[in-house]
């Protein structure tokens, strides 16, 4: 029987049974026992919404068992490397009425559960032949496989559930289905509305059980409003891409997530289910399709192209008038100013604070209205007056403003006739204002004042009157300043 595992215990009885770093008893596999096969759906659709099937797919394993009184159950064996995932499975497993059992070979013991956190083991082995050997709390059993279903097979022969309230979403990429009697008019309704798409014809192969089929899939976008049109007309299926290669029809979903089981699908195959007719569509190939504007007929009122001789002329001028407006753009570097005469005062104040760098590259130029201050580098020493930024060489423009139309620097230059001697100001209220670049002159030269400088009358040394100064050498002695008082007199 089962006899419960305790914490560091590192010896088992149960072939393939190991701790993982949490201390709980665990195999390479699980063994999940359930008693039918829609008991097996639920469990995968429960799965592929909590963890990837694909990560599992190449050891997962769906058997149909037999047991000594000939019933039939089901054993699906996935494998796990951790008990994390393996608590996740157990949990879905009682959920679909089944129980949990670990292992590696084909004895599986009991996962743990409330009365055993960390697992269980066995005291002895049985002896019984089977396939796999069940230990659980309440009874041994042997099971011998009978036939094993491939996970594909079950996936891919599920129907379809209905879904009600699905929608199409904005700028959702559909197909669409249609026999072969109205893919005409469902491409020709699109085409008419604007709507770009594309068509693919598809035939199914002959068999014992259904006769050769063609179809046709359009696919593209749609607006909302034909929607329920399309979903209305017989004949007609709108599918939803859930993949690149799997379609699935509008209002219906699969028994399980497909995106977490991806692999099943073969690559180059394209996969339509259709939850209205019950059948899975599978192509041995995907679609080739073509753009309907390639299929549309094309024809005139004559059935002839009617061509006509024209004759060139040269093209009028538009003459349109440059302005200037707000810009929402980021402004770029001021490079100029224009400070008004009112407030020239406060430019002369704030030379006073220019370091000497800053005085050197700029240039100022006074007319009758304004001082215009300009420089080849960013001016960031002149919050006065109108600032400007510089759009083409030699064209400024307010900060914040823009030219209209939208012309390239090139352009623009040639119209204004700027070249390269000239400044172009655009200002708002009185246009623009060009001014050579000789009439600038550095800002260092142009600042200083006059200086009145004073030159005093240098007198001869004899009209200075008193006697020339005789230079003694008399000795001294060891005081040198006695005697000598502040007037000059011995004492």
């Amino acid at each position: 029987m089962l006899e419960h595992v305790t914490a560091n215990q590192t010896r088992f009885m149960a072939p393939g049974l190991s701790s993982d770093s949490r201390g709980v008893a665990l195999g390479r596999f699980l063994a999940l026992l359930l008693p039918s096969l829609d008991r097996v759906v639920g469990l995968f659709r429960g799965l592929s919404e909590r963890m990837s099937l694909d990560d599992v797919m190449s050891a997962l394993k769906v058997y149909q068992v037999k047991t000594p009184l000939q019933s039939r159950e089901f054993i699906v064996q996935v494998p796990v490397v951790a008990s994390h995932t393996a608590d996740g499975v157990a949990a879905v497993t009682a959920l679909m009425g089944g129980l949990t059992f670990t292992g590696s070979s084909k004895h599986f013991i009991r996962y743990r559960d409330g009365r055993s956190p960390l697992g269980y083991d066995v005291d002895s082995l049985h002896a019984d032949q089977g396939d796999f050997i069940l230990y659980d709390t309440s009874f041994v059993q042997a099971y011998r496989r009978e036939r094993e279903i491939p996970f594909a097979q079950l996936a891919l022969n599920l129907s379809l559930q209905l879904e009600r309230g699905d929608r199409l979403q904005d700028d959702e990429t559909i197909i669409i289905r249609a026999v072969p009697g109205l893919w005409r008019a469902v491409v020709g309704y699109l085409h008419r509305s604007k709507l770009r798409c594309e068509v693919a014809a598809c035939e199914r192969a002959s068999s014992d059980e259904r006769p050769a089929e063609s179809f046709y899939l359009v696919r593209g976008q749609i607006a909302r409003r034909m929607e329920s049109l399309f979903r209305r007309t017989p004949g007609l299926e709108l599918h939803r891409m859930f993949h690149h290669q799997v379609a699935v029809q509008l209002g219906y979903r699969h028994p399980m997530v497909l995106s977490s089981c991806a692999s099943i699908f073969d690559q180059g195959r394209f996969y339509l289910f259709s939850g209205a007719r019950n059948r899975l569509d599978v192509l041995a190939a995907s679609p080739s399709f073509v753009s309907a504007d390639a299929l549309l007929a094309l024809s005139t009122s004559e059935g002839a192209i009617e061509v006509s001789a024209l004759t060139s002329r040269p093209a009028e001028r538009l003459d349109l008038t440059l302005r200037l407006v707000y810009s929402s753009s980021s402004p770029q570097a001021v490079v100029a100013a224009r400070v008004p005469r009112e407030q020239v005062a406060w430019l002369k104040k704030l030379v006073y604070l220019l370091p000497p760098q800053a005085l050197s590259g700029i240039s100022v130029c006074i007319t009758e209205e304004a001082v215009f201050v300009h420089s080849d580098s960013a001016l960031e020493f002149i919050p006065l007056g109108q600032l400007y930024q510089q759009i083409a060489p030699g064209v400024m423009v307010p900060v914040g403003h823009e030219l209209l139309p939208r012309v390239s620097p090139e352009v623009l230059v040639q119209h204004l006739a700027n070249g390269g001697e000239t400044l172009t100001f655009f200002t708002p209220e009185r246009g623009p204002e060009r001014l050579p670049r000789s009439a600038f002159a550095p800002l260092s030269r142009q600042a200083l004042a006059p200086v009145e400088v004073v030159e005093p009358t240098v007198q001869a040394p004899a009209e200075r009157g008193g006697t020339e100064p005789q230079l003694c050498n008399e000795p001294l002695g060891l005081f040198p300043l006695w005697g000598f008082t502040d007037g000059g007199e011995e004492r």
